[in-house]
Formats: C-alpha cells, sequence, structure tokens
C-alpha cells in the first residue's frame, strides 16, 4: 500500500514538473517572438528639427574701407626746386591756399617782362597818338624782322619737340596680345622703337612649314620672320622686334599689337607729355604770332598818321600784351600748389631743397569729416545687392559691441580683379558715424533679402536627387522616428542654414536633419 502511494506520489511531481518545463519553454518562445516582432527603434541613431515660423533674414558680409569724399593727390605742373613748403600731416587748409612753392626765379622774372610788355604798349598807344619819327619806324621794321625769325626758330624747336613726344606716345611699352582674346598665354617679347607716325594695329599670323614655324605681319607694319626664341625678329618695317617663349608648340597663332598701347603703364604718361607738347606748341607760337602782330601793328603805326583805326590797334596791342601777362601769371602759379579743397592734409612727401617732379604726387588732402564706405564684392553675392540695401557696420577701430547704419548708394557696373578673383565695388553712406578716419576697416553686414512669418527648416535636411527634385524627411512616429520622405517646394535661403519651404509641410511638422550610420 506504501508502495502505490509512493509511485502515485512521483506520478504527481513528475507532472508538476512536466507543467514547470512546458510554461518555461513558452515563456522563452513568447519573449523571442517579442523581440523578433516589436517596432524597430531609430531614435537613438537620428537627429530631428521642427518646422518653425520665423522671421527670415539674407544677408552678404563684406570688409570695406573708409574714403573720403575729399581725396585728392596733389602735384606741380613744372618740375623745380622746392622752396617753401608751409604746411605739415594734420594741418586744416582752405580751397586756395598755398601749400608749397618751387624756385620762381625764371618765372617771376618772366612775369616782370610781360608787365613791362603792359606797360610799353600803352606807350606805344601814347606814342601813335603823338605821331612817330623816321628813326622810330627804321627801329619799328627791325624788331619785326626780328619777331618774325623768333617765331620761325620757335616753330622748328616746337615741331621737334612735339614729333619726339609723340614717337615715345606711339611706343608706350608695346605688347602683344591674343587675337582672340585668350586669357591664358604667355606672351611674346616685344623690343625695339615703333619708327612709323601710323596709330593702328600690328596683326602677327604664326604659320608652320617644313623648316619650322614662321609669321607674317599685316595691317600698319609689313613683312614677315621666322618664329625664334633666341634673336628677336623684325616685325616688317616697323621698327619693333618679337621675340616668342617657345618655338615647340602653341596653340595661340594670331596676336595683335595695337599701337599705342592703352594698357601700358607708361600710356596715360606718355600721353600727358604729348597732349602738353602740343599745347607748349600753341603756346609758344601763339605768343610769337603776338609778338609779330604786335610788331607789324607798331610799325604799321609809325608808318601811317594817326587814325581811329591805329588808335583802336593800339588799344588791341595792349590786349595783346595783358594777354602775355596773364600768360606770364599762369606759368608763375604753375610754381605754387594751392589746395584746391577744404580739407586736412594727410600726406607731405617733399622737402625744402629737392627737385619736385611735374605731375609726381608730393601732397594729399582729403575731408576725414565727410567719409563713405567702399567695399569689393564677389560675383556670386553682387547680383543680390541692390542700391539702397540696409548695411550693419561695425569698425575695427571701434568696440564690435557698436553696430552702425548705412546703405548702399552705389554699384559699380564694371569688374575689378582682386587676388584672381572677380569683384565688383559697393559704395555706401553711413549715418551717425564716430570720428572717422580714411583707411579704416569696416565689417558691413549687407542685408539682401527678408521675410516676415514664413515656414523654415534647416537646410541641410533637404535632399536633392539627380532630378533635382528636393524631399525630405517626414517624421511619421515621434517615438522611433519612423519616417517618410515627400517632396517639398522651397523659397529664400537665409542666415543660420535655414530655408524657406513653400509647399509640401506644415507648421510643426518633425523632420530628420542627419542619420548616424
Amino acid at each position: 500500500m506504501q508502495q502505490i502511494k509512493k509511485l502515485i506520489g512521483n506520478v504527481k511531481l513528475w507532472s508538476l514538473r512536466k507543467k514547470i518545463i512546458y510554461g518555461i519553454i513558452f515563456l522563452v518562445v513568447v519573449l523571442i517572438l517579442f523581440f523578433i516582432l516589436k517596432p524597430k527603434n531609430n531614435s537613438a541613431n537620428i537627429t530631428t528639427d521642427i518646422a518653425k515660423i520665423i522671421n527670415l533674414k539674407q544677408t552678404v558680409l563684406a570688409t570695406g574701407q573708409v574714403t573720403s569724399n575729399t581725396d585728392l593727390d596733389l602735384s606741380f605742373s613744372s618740375s623745380g626746386v622746392v622752396r617753401s613748403v608751409k604746411v605739415k600731416v594734420g594741418d586744416k587748409v582752405s580751397s586756395g591756399q598755398i601749400l608749397a612753392t618751387l624756385d620762381q626765379g625764371d618765372e617771376l622774372g618772366t612775369l616782370t617782362q610781360a608787365r613791362g610788355a603792359v606797360a610799353a604798349a600803352q606807350a606805344r598807344y601814347q606814342s601813335i597818338l603823338d605821331g612817330a619819327s623816321s628813326e622810330e619806324i627804321k627801329l619799328s621794321q627791325v624788331a619785326l624782322q626780328n619777331a618774325k625769325l623768333d617765331f620761325d626758330r620757335l616753330k622748328s624747336q616746337q615741331e621737334l619737340l612735339v614729333s619726339n613726344a609723340y614717337h615715345n606716345f606711339l611706343n608706350s611699352t608695346p605688347e602683344a596680345l591674343p587675337t582672340s582674346g585668350q586669357s591664358d598665354y604667355v606672351a611674346p617679347t616685344i623690343s625695339g622703337n615703333y619708327n612709323k607716325d601710323t596709330e593702328g594695329d600690328i596683326k602677327i599670323s604664326v604659320y608652320y612649314t617644313g623648316n619650322g614655324p614662321s609669321f607674317n605681319t599685316s595691317g600698319i607694319a609689313s613683312g614677315s620672320g621666322l618664329v625664334t626664341t633666341i634673336t628677336p625678329q623684325p616685325i616688317g618695317d616697323s621698327g619693333l622686334y618679337i621675340k616668342f617663349p617657345s618655338t615647340s608648340s602653341t596653340n595661340i597663332t594670331d596676336w595683335t599689337i595695337t599701337i599705342p598701347n592703352k594698357k601700358a603703364p607708361d600710356y596715360i604718361n606718355n600721353y600727358n607729355l604729348y597732349q602738353a607738347a602740343l599745347k607748349t606748341k600753341d603756346s609758344v607760337l601763339g605768343s610769337a604770332q603776338a609778338v609779330i602782330d604786335q610788331r607789324q601793328a607798331e610799325l604799321s603805326l609809325k608808318q601811317a598818321s594817326a587814325r581811329p583805326a591805329d588808335i583802336d590797334l593800339a588799344k588791341a596791342n595792349i590786349l595783346t600784351a595783358q594777354g602775355q601777362l596773364e600768360l606770364a601769371s599762369a606759368n608763375y602759379e604753375h610754381t605754387i600748389l594751392r589746395s584746391p579743397a577744404s580739407g586736412t592734409i594727410t600726406k607731405v612727401d617733399i622737402k625744402i631743397g629737392e627737385i619736385a617732379q611735374a605731375q609726381k604726387n608730393v601732397m594729399t588732402v582729403q575731408d576725414i569729416n565727410n567719409v563713405y564706405l567702399e567695399a569689393n564684392i564677389n560675383e556670386a553675392n553682387i547680383t543680390s545687392i541692390k542700391v539702397g540695401a540696409p548695411i550693419d557696420i561695425t569698425f575695427d577701430a571701434f568696440s564690435t559691441d557698436q553696430i552702425y547704419k548705412g546703405s548702399v548708394v552705389k554699384v559699380d557696373p564694371a569688374s575689378t580683379i582682386v587676388s584672381g578673383v572677380v569683384n565688383y565695388k559697393i559704395t555706401a553712406d553711413i549715418t551717425n558715424a564716430p570720428q572717422l578716419r580714411p583707411g579704416m576697416t569696416a565689417n558691413m553686414t549687407i542685408l539682401v533679402g527678408e521675410k516676415d512669418n514664413i515656414l523654415t527648416i534647416p537646410s541641410r535636411a533637404i535632399i536633392k536627387d539627380n532630378t533635382g527634385k528636393k524631399t525630405i524627411r517626414l517624421v511619421t512616429n515621434t517615438k522611433t522616428k519612423d519616417y517618410k520622405e515627400i517632396e517639398i517646394a522651397t523659397g529664400m535661403e537665409g542666415d543660420g542654414g535655414l530655408t524657406e519651404v513653400t509647399t509640401g509641410l506644415n507648421v510643426n511638422d518633425e523632420i530628420v536633419v542627419l542619420i548616424k550610420k
């Protein structure tokens, strides 16, 4: 009986253990299925943001400089020894004030002679009224002949000076440029002196034969020659020579030499010297002719009795002498450096006793109380900048916490190259400015676009496919960060890496910005 009870107890114990084992197995299976089938949570690897309604601005940053409204580089009209310097850097000057003078000996003497000529003309006028003697008539004849001889001498001298100045003008550093306008090239070396009196273009065409490369010259010079890198070859009958950088190969076969070369560094100086020579010739010959006319008039007056017309001519001679006096006064004035406008002296580059060269800058006058800003803007941003655009400005010379206001007043249409980059210069005004000085650095933030109350998202959240279509990843489950891609349309790209969304999103929509790998 006890054995039966023991057997029954063992059966019940085994049944209980079996239920426990099955229960554990069932629990393990349930847990495995739970981990396999539960939704995937991406929140740890995904960075998101919210589409917001904000005021969006688009700005362009630029670094400019303070420039004076009056910024004048002053120079003497003629060369000479400096006799006085009446100002120093920092002095305030008024318009017309004498700043420095040259040696005035010759000019003062000429001025005195001109004043004497006026007195003499007035005396002759009185002499006509009184009548002339035979001796006076002979003296007048000699004076007229001398005046004509002086005119011929001066004419020869001035024509030679004009010819030399024109020759230098035509020889303003000739250079060969690609006829096609190509910018990437190594130019041939041009030497010699252009010996013609013709302005225009010299065309050089390189061609190849069995004996090597050669060139033909056409245009205002004609001829031919060999392409060589050693011995300069004559460019036709122009007087110029050309030496090529290479004979092996070149992608430029057509070159143009423009006479005169308006891009040459000495072109403007040579042009000014040529024009000055022409003006000097006209002035000198005009004065010499005036002397002839005066001497002729004097002789005529002495040979004839006094008439109303003679008296009028004598008066005209007085006017001629007064013209010479004015010319002498002008030449005398060339030895004086005056300030053309009121301002402050910011540079003095001459000393007493040294030789000042004509047209060389020796002083600078600036109006430091009336300034504006200039800055270079690269071509990628210049199209967005318009006249009137507001600007926030800080200066390196002052606290960066102090922001001044200004606006764009001018955008130059022509470009400038700065460090190989195409830039366009803008001019800006500034209101309520501190005590600025020309040359100070201005940090400019130019407002080029602004929209209020628009829907924006981070620009880096936008994905562009191969077709150019823009999409974003819209979060569909805020906990697990599940998302789907949807197409959107964008508008203005603003500061802070934000972009306007015009269609496809709603405010407070959550979007994926970054997915960590």
